[in-house]
């Protein structure tokens, strides 16, 4: 299997809505979400495919100071532990810096050891835990990265 990362064009955006909703449910990004992104932001909308099918995908947001939000990072289940993850924020990262951005941030739950994981290993520090980030009950640790 070869993986590639790319832009995301539309053609890919319900694919990645229906991963969405596969790994959570009703609470997954809809499908208009990645449509306003590929509109505002489409260089920070990243799919990864493998061979012919669209694998996982990374969405990126401008923040102020030269800074960029890596909002999510997902891979579909039938293609984790691939190394696709990785090279998908790889890329980010890459793709992120050529825009000038100085610094990612992400947060992640403190329960995704895989993920914490991945990002400690790609240069992420833990700068801040913060309860209920996302709401009640959805407590988030906040981790940076110079580019």
């Amino acid at each position: 299997m070869t993986t590639i990362v790319r832009a995301a064009t539309a053609g890919d955006l319900h694919k990645l809505a229906l991963y969405e909703r596969q790994l959570y449910g009703a609470e997954g990004y809809p499908e208009l979400l990645f449509y306003q992104a590929l509109r505002q932001w489409p260089q920070l909308l990243l799919v990864a495919q493998s061979d012919d099918t669209v694998s996982g995908y990374s969405m990126m947001a401008p923040l102020p100071q030269q800074r960029a939000s890596l909002m999510s990072l997902l891979v579909a289940s039938d293609y984790r532990q691939l190394g696709i993850g990785r090279l998908l924020l790889l890329h980010s990262l890459q793709v992120a810096a050529e825009h000038g951005f100085g610094e990612m941030e992400l947060s992640v739950s403190p329960q995704n050891d895989k993920a914490i994981n991945l990002y400690q290993k790609s240069g992420f520090v833990i700068c801040d835990d913060v309860p209920d980030y996302l709401g009640p009950g959805e407590h988030r640790l906040i981790m940076q990265r110079a580019l």
